[in-house]
């Protein structure tokens, strides 16, 4: 009985082993390739590309949900796919002798379209999560509900499959999001603004997604505006009541998932900053918009006298140091709270401006004729040079919907061919590189310059 028990045994063990094996449906190249591991430094995470140690985790390019036919429900694609690329030891590219990425340096993670309106790519421990077009018909008809966004992740290593973490009620266009990760555990705060597809009653609901769990549960509904801080404890939101002209201003944690009441307004407001340990309302007095500030800690507000309606853009730094404002071809800097005491910069070159983002002490922009600019905000305020420095002069085909600027790099599509690609540039110290393509090209796309052998 007992021999009989071990062959059982046995037996159990290499079919259970076989399974394991099975399991890993990776191909050959995907399986030889390397990867890397949790450990590694995380770059520029929640984007257009996110960099991990040495390789970088991006999207091929985009793709706009309206130009989807319905023969491209679950169609495989290389233009928005999600796609994964190791550097060599100096962070580069790695070519081959026409210039095109090197077949051995990347793989593909996913093919749906992960490029188009709602891409956000996200590392936190072994996993990589990212957003796609969802592939399911609405519920009760056979309509593509291609409009829908998914949250997925998928291991680092790409073993085992892609995982369903959330699907939006809302289309991509009503749909604001953040990833934080806090104290080991990863969370995504989704604002689904108007009316649930699947239930019109609801609308304007703000949802905490527990990635690792892949749960979710309503935090509020009829909410106005949120302000998505970079800390998780320290977001807030404008829940509406009003019939009874009552708007509740609540922060929130969202890994105790608990909401303190913070201010009760008796006219509209809107969270428009939460940055610097301050959060901002924007708020309409006559003809004239405004913003009035208090503490996290404690609400006392005091109006800041700007009149933001003024102004193209009106904006604040990452670090919440420096209110940034543009009208025309001019970027003002703003420390106190009286425009007077604004220092501002003319960029002569231009006629407008459009901010991309922040990194290093500097606002990055682009203008009217595709240049790729910066300003040190930070010299600006607290004295030093402060003069337009130009990164990328009229980048050819440059797509300016969509951009992602991290550290070192600002990532963002530009036209080649027939599609939009993910191309990147060195920002800041910007020593006479120039814009690359991040990763493959369809063959019909391949500029014939970069077919040539040097």
């Amino acid at each position: 009985m007992k021999k009989f028990t071990k062959i059982i045994l046995c037996l159990l063990l290499c079919v259970f082993g076989v399974g394991l094996v099975a399991c890993d449906t990776r191909t050959d190249k995907e399986k030889a390739f390397t990867y890397p591991s949790s450990a590694d430094t995380t770059y520029g995470n929640g984007g257009l590309a996110v960099q991990k140690g040495d390789y970088i985790y991006f999207v091929n390019g985009y793709q706009s949900v309206a130009d989807l036919g319905d023969d491209q429900q679950n169609a495989s694609h290389t233009v928005g796919a999600l796609m994964l690329m190791k550097l060599d030891g100096n962070g580069n590219i790695v070519t081959n002798e026409d210039g095109l990425l090197k077949d051995e340096y990347y793989i593909t993670m996913s093919d749906r379209l992960n490029g188009f309106e709602a891409t956000g790519l996200f590392i936190s421990g072994d996993y990589l999560y990212f957003t796609s077009v969802c592939e399911e018909n609405e519920s009760g008809d056979k309509d593509w509900a291609k409009e829908r966004v998914e949250f997925n992740r998928i291991k680092l290593n790409k073993t085992g499959k892609v995982e369903e973490v959330y699907q939006s009620g809302v289309t991509y266009e009503n749909l604001e999001y953040e990833y934080y990760i806090e104290n080991g555990k990863t969370f995504i705060l989704v604002y689904e603004k108007n009316a649930n597809i699947d239930d019109g009653n609801v609308k304007n609901k703000l949802v905490r997604v527990s990635a690792d769990s892949k749960e979710n549960n309503e935090i509020a509904r009829d909410v106005s505006s949120v302000g998505f801080a970079t800390s998780g404890a320290e977001i807030f939101y404008v829940k509406d009541d009003s019939e009874n002209t009552k708007y509740f201003v609540n922060k929130y944690n969202i890994e105790s998932n608990q909401s303190n009441q913070f201010a009760v307004e008796t006219s509209a407001v809107t969270v428009k900053f939460v940055a610097g340990g301050n959060v901002y309302l924007s708020y309409s007095h006559g003809s004239d918009t405004d913003l009035k500030k208090s503490s996290i800690n404690e609400a006392s507000f005091t109006v800041c006298n700007y009149q933001i309606n003024g102004y193209d853009t009106f904006d604040i730094t990452d670090d919440g140091s420096v209110l940034v404002a543009v009208k025309g071809n001019k970027i003002y800097f703003f420390r106190g709270n009286t425009v007077a005491e604004a220092r501002y910069i003319e960029d002569t070159d231009a006629t407008s401006i459009k901010i991309i983002g922040y990194t290093n002490g500097c606002v990055v922009y682009y203008d009217n004729n595709n240049n790729i600019k910066y300003v040190s905000y930070y010299n600006a305020v607290f004295g030093g040079d402060y003069s337009v420095q130009t990164v990328a002069t009229s980048v050819n085909g440059l797509a300016t919907t969509y951009f992602d600027l991290e550290d070192t790099y600002l990532y963002f599509y530009a036209t080649v061919g027939s599609n939009e690609y993910l191309h990147r540039v060195k920002v800041v110290n910007n020593l006479d590189e120039e814009v690359e393509m991040v990763g493959v090209y369809l063959n019909d796309d391949v500029p014939e310059e970069e077919n040539t052998e040097e």
